[in-house]
C-alpha cells in the first residue's frame, strides 16, 4: 500500500499480523498455527541494553544445542503439513550472522518450497548488496532494527559503534530493489527514554518511504533488567506518543488506527491463539516475553506441544485472563501484553503498560 498518499484506510502491518480474527479463533479451536516465531540462532554481534533474551552484556557466540539446518526444515515441514503453517518470523541472536548463515538461506529457501511466507528479523549490520539481492531473490520480506534518527541514539542502544550508517545503507540497498513496494519492509525499535523524541520523525521517515513502522512499548527482562531505570518511559508518556503517532498517520497518510499498546500503528499481538515460540535450542514458549515452558521440539511434536497445558491455558486467553484487561470492552480483539504482565508475575494478570488499566481503574 502507498502511504504516502491520503488514503483513509488501516495502516499496513507486517505480514504475520494480518490474520483475520475469523482465521485466528478457527486455527486455535483446530488445534493449528498460523504463524511461528522461529529462532535459528542465538548467536548476535549486537548487544542491546534492551535485549529480552539475554541477561548478559556484550555480544552472543551461537550456542552448541541450537537446532541444526536438518531440525529447522523437518519442524517447517511438520508445521505446514499437520498445522497449517503460513508465515514465519525468523529470529535470533542475529539470522544473518556469518557462521549460521547457510542454515538461514536454507530455511528461507524451504519455506518457499512449503509455500510458507516469511519476515526475517535483522539488525542488518551484515546486510550488505550482495545479501540484499539475495533476499530479493528469495522473496524475503525484511524488517531491520532502527532505533534513533542519529548514531549517538541507535550505536549507544545497540551497543555497536557505527552501526547506524550500516543500518541506513541496508535500508538503501532494499529500497533500491523494490522493497516497500514490491515487498514488504518495516523497521522496528523500542521506546525509550533516549529515543523517545525521535520515535515522530522515525515514523515520518518510514511512512513516506512505505516501510511499515514496528514501534513498541519496552518489556522488561533479559539485559534490560540492568538498565530499567534509564530506558524505561512511563505510561502517560507512551499514550501521549501512541496518540500523537496516530494524528500524524490520520492527518497526513489518511490511515486510522486506535493508539493501544504494546504496538503503535494498528498492530494487534494475539499470536496466542494462533502461534507458538520456538526458541534456538528447540525450546517452545508461548512468545518471546514469557517463558513458560511448553515443551521441546526435538524430543516433541508440535501437537504435543499444543496440547501441553501452558498452550491450552493461554490458547485460550479469555477463560483465564483477569482484572481489568478481562472486563475491557476490547477483550475480544486484545488482551494486551502478556509479557508485560507476566514479568510482574502473572501472565494472565492485567497489563501494567496499558494506560486503559489507569483511565479506567
Amino acid at each position: 500500500m502507498q502511504c504516502n498518499a491520503l488514503s483513509l484506510a488501516r495502516p499496513a502491518v507486517i505480514p504475520v499480523l494480518d490474520f483475520s480474527i475469523e482465521e485466528i479463533m478457527a486455527a486455535r479451536d483446530n488445534g493449528n498455527i498460523l504463524s511461528m516465531d522461529l529462532e535459528i540462532t542465538e548467536a548476535c554481534n549486537f548487544a542491546c541494553v534492551y535485549c529480552y533474551r539475554y541477561d548478559s552484556e556484550g555480544a552472543q557466540p551461537p550456542a552448541a544445542d541450537e537446532l541444526t539446518t536438518d531440525d529447522v526444515l523437518r519442524i517447517l515441514t511438520e508445521a505446514k503439513e499437520k498445522h497449517d503453517l503460513r508465515r514465519v518470523c525468523i529470529l535470533g541472536g542475529e539470522p544473518l550472522f556469518p557462521a549460521i548463515r547457510e542454515k538461514y538461506i536454507a530455511t528461507l529457501e524451504h519455506c518457499n518450497t512449503l509455500g510458507i511466507e516469511h519476515i526475517t528479523f535483522t539488525n542488518g549490520y551484515h546486510l550488505d548488496v550482495a545479501t540484499a539481492d539475495q533476499l530479493s531473490r528469495l522473496n524475503a520480506s525484511v524488517s531491520m532494527k532502527l532505533n534513533g534518527m542519529d548514531a549517538q541514539t541507535h550505536d549507544a542502544l545497540v551497543a555497536r559503534k557505527g552501526s547506524f550508517q550500516r543500518t541506513l545503507e541496508a535500508f538503501e540497498y532494499l529500497l533500491q530493489l523494490g522493497y516497500g513496494t514490491d515487498k514488504t519492509l518495516s523497521f522496528e525499535t523500542i521506546i525509550t527514554q533516549s529515543n523517545y523524541d525521535q520515535i515522530e520523525s522515525m515514523w515520518r521517515w518510514a511512512r513516506t518511504r512505505n516501510i511499515v513502522p514496528y514501534v513498541e512499548t519496552l518489556t522488561v527482562q533479559g539485559r534490560s533488567n540492568i538498565h530499567a531505570e534509564r530506558l524505561v518511559v512511563a505510561n502517560d508518556r507512551l499514550q501521549q506518543l501512541f496518540e500523537r503517532l496516530s494524528h500524524i498517520d490520520s492527518e497526513e497518510f489518511g490511515l486510522e488506527w486506535e493508539p493501544l499498546p504494546p504496538i503503535a500503528g494498528g498492530h494487534r499481538c494475539l499470536r496466542y491463539y494462533m502461534s507458538i515460540y520456538v526458541r534456538a535450542n528447540g525450546a517452545v514458549c508461548p512468545c518471546v516475553g514469557v517463558d513458560l515452558p511448553m515443551g521441546s521440539l526435538k524430543t516433541s511434536s508440535i501437537a504435543d506441544v499444543i496440547a501441553s497445558e501452558v498452550a491450552q491455558k493461554t490458547r485460550y486467553m479469555r477463560d483465564h485472563i483477569t482484572g481489568k484487561c478481562k472486563s475491557c470492552e476490547l477483550s475480544e480483539a486484545c488482551y494486551g501484553c502478556r509479557g508485560a504482565a507476566y514479568q510482574q508475575g502473572d501472565v494472565f494478570g492485567e497489563d501494567p503498560v496499558c494506560w486503559r488499566n489507569v483511565v479506567t481503574g
